[in-house]
Formats: C-alpha cells, sequence, structure tokens
C-alpha cells in the first residue's frame, strides 16, 4: 500500500470528530500518539497525528492511495472519504 500526505490546520482532536462523523464505517484506535483508521476487515486506512513540520499544520493526516491487489481497492474508496472529510482544512505542506 501506498500512502500520501495532507497537512492540517485543525487540531487532532476537531479532525478525528470530522471524520468520525462524516465517513460511515469506520473503526479508530489511538496507537501512541495516532489515530489508526481502519475499516470493517481491519485494513488501515489513514493516520492521523500531531505535527509541527509544516507552517501553520497542526495535524497530518496519512492516507492510503493504492493497494496490492484490484480486491482490496474499496480499502483506497474509503481513504479517499476520510481525506475528503477535513480536506477544507489542508494547508499546503
Amino acid at each position: 500500500m501506498t500512502f500520501a500526505t495532507a497537512y492540517l490546520e485543525i487540531e487532532k482532536e476537531d479532525a478525528h470528530e470530522h471524520i468520525m462523523k462524516s465517513v460511515e464505517g469506520l473503526r479508530s484506535k489511538t496507537v501512541d500518539d495516532s489515530i489508526e483508521y481502519r475499516n470493517a476487515s481491519g485494513m488501515l486506512l489513514a493516520i492521523l497525528s500531531e505535527t509541527d513540520e509544516v507552517p501553520g499544520a497542526n495535524t497530518k493526516l496519512r492516507y492510503q492511495i493504492s493497494v496490492i491487489a484490484p480486491f482490496l481497492a474499496h480499502g483506497r474508496v474509503k481513504a479517499e472519504e476520510i481525506r475528503a472529510a477535513v480536506d477544507e482544512y489542508r494547508v499546503e505542506g
């Protein structure tokens, strides 16, 4: 799997709230200081964490953009839904 990164101006907790309200069928789990998003079958779709890598960004979202097999493509679609849920808060990075 390949992941892309989006930097967000909102705080991690606020981004998490937007994602969970906007995307159905997600499971989230806190791991260390990050939040992992998985689908019902356990596939990792995205990871949300705090960042200071980019000016103006408080949060970093890494989301799946490609899969290793065609039958896993639904995971990529769900990852795009996660990204779209917070896209209005995106900053260039």
